[in-house]
């Protein structure tokens, strides 16, 4: 069966099977489901019995094995960290894998078959992750123009009956309460900057500015915001704020490194 790059192939044969997983490894993405089990031969001797796995060998030969339970693979190897090479074992399909540095043995030995496919999987695009809000005040705090020329901010997280005020500052003219919001502001947001006003107010006996920070606002929000004396300031996090991009890859890395650590 052909789905764009994606093929399932034939379980019936064993011998031609495992040709066709000998001629994808490095080229194509492996996923092989069945039931199976693990021997690890190094520092740390290992050996899982018998269980319904999900086997997948990328390209760059990383190996993650994982069980019907839990987020972390059952056994893994890191990229390009040995070859890899299938055989058949009397009725048994096995994949062998050894580490060329430390000479450690993985062997995987599927007793029954289920699924295998070969995928020529393409994927460039790095992650780009933003940060929350609690990033996002502290970014206002550094950058404190950003919500006024001259603003000075006094306090964060200030505490108060009706919630925490992200920012508390001094503008030109006075005090100003600071609420700010990642996403899309929403009469929610107004309506909760409007308590904090009303707080500094009746509690605190002080008349003080109110300003929601949001990357858009819908025009019923300007409108609530208007009615009440409220200022709106427009923010596009996805252009000023700093992003952290990083690769899938490195992050594969940083989960090998953290496992080796553990050992």
């Amino acid at each position: 069966m052909f789905h764009s790059n994606f093929e399932q192939i034939s379980i019936d044969s064993l011998p031609d099977l495992v040709k066709r997983l000998n001629s994808a490894v490095g080229e194509k993405m492996i996923i092989l489901s069945g039931r199976c089990s693990a021997t690890f031969d190094g520092r740390i001797k290992s050996y899982l019995g018998d269980g319904d796995r999900l086997l997948v060998i990328k390209r760059d030969l990383s190996i993650i094995m994982h069980g019907p339970i839990g987020v972390k693979p059952l056994n893994w190897q890191k990229p390009q960290a040995g070859p890899i090479r299938f055989s058949q074992k009397e009725t048994y399909l096995e994949m062998l894998t050894e580490r060329v540095k430390t000479k450690e043995v993985l062997v995987i030995d599927f007793s029954h078959i289920a699924f295998v496919a070969l995928w020529h999987a393409q994927d460039e695009i790095e992650m780009t992750i933003y940060g929350d809000e609690s990033d996002l005040v502290k970014y206002l705090v550094t950058n404190p123009d950003l919500i006024e020329p001259g603003f000075q901010v006094i306090r964060t997280e200030y505490n108060t009956d009706v919630g925490p005020v992200d920012i508390r500052g001094m503008g030109e003219d006075g005090e100003i309460i600071v609420e700010v919001k990642k996403r899309n502001a929403s009469p929610a947001d107004a309506h909760q900057l409007k308590r904090y006003i009303e707080y500094f107010v009746e509690k605190e006996k002080k008349a003080v500015r109110g300003i929601l920070v949001a990357p858009n606002f819908p025009d019923k929000v300007l409108k609530y915001l208007k009615e009440n004396n409220l200022e709106a300031k427009q923010i596009p996090w996805d252009q000023v704020f700093p992003t952290i991009k990083r690769s899938k890859s490195a992050q594969l890395e940083d989960f090998f490194q953290e496992k080796k650590n553990e050992k």
